[in-house]
């Protein structure tokens, strides 16, 4: 018995160590794929911005399990009265930044640069396999004789862009692309 009650303690304490939760000010790191930025430390106010696992973030101040990211600051700037500061959920922080997430293998091309991995700016594996798709096949019909850089669109729905160097980002979503 005793060891039964030692042994559910042990794990328990091995539970509660592995799990990530800002506790105080600090560094800390995004531990989810993403996490939301409130302008008070609740679920029910303002979303005003979205972090991305990885990203390295300030914590001012833990309230109800709630972390506050931001010193506070007019909230005229996101169109509310009184001061406001950005908080994302505790449990979403780390101190330790998250290892990187398994890659995809993609035949390699000097041209191709600065195409995000998977996880960074929440894109998954399809979105970095659709991103090189794109480089290369604007690589193959010469509109590019070098891929500069690459993401997901955040203002045009299942669209993606590369820039190649020239007067602006090529966009384009992944029907328009050759099947390869």
């Amino acid at each position: 018995m005793a060891r039964t009650a030692f042994a559910c303690s042990l794990i328990l304490l091995l539970a509660l160590q592995a799990s990530a939760t800002a506790d105080g000010p600090g560094t800390y790191y995004v531990s989810a794929p993403k996490t939301n930025e409130h302008l008070g430390p609740s679920a029910a106010t303002i979303v005003t911005n979205t972090i991305y696992r990885q990203q390295r973030v300030d914590v001012f101040e833990v309230r109800d399990g709630w972390a506050r990211v931001s010193k506070y600051y007019d909230g005229e700037v996101e169109d509310v009265t009184g001061q406001v500061a950005r908080w994302v959920l505790a449990d979403h922080l780390d101190r330790k930044q998250p290892a990187d997430l398994p890659q995809p293998k993609l035949a390699e091309d000097p041209r191709i640069q600065g195409i995000p991995k998977v996880g960074e700016n929440g894109l998954t594996e399809q979105d970095v396999r659709i991103l090189y798709r794109g480089a290369q096949h604007f690589l193959k019909t010469r509109r590019c004789s070098r891929v500069e850089f690459g993401d997901k669109s955040l203002s045009r729905k299942d669209t993606y862009y590369v820039y190649c160097g020239g007067p602006g980002n090529i966009f384009f979503t992944p029907a328009e692309l050759p099947r390869g």
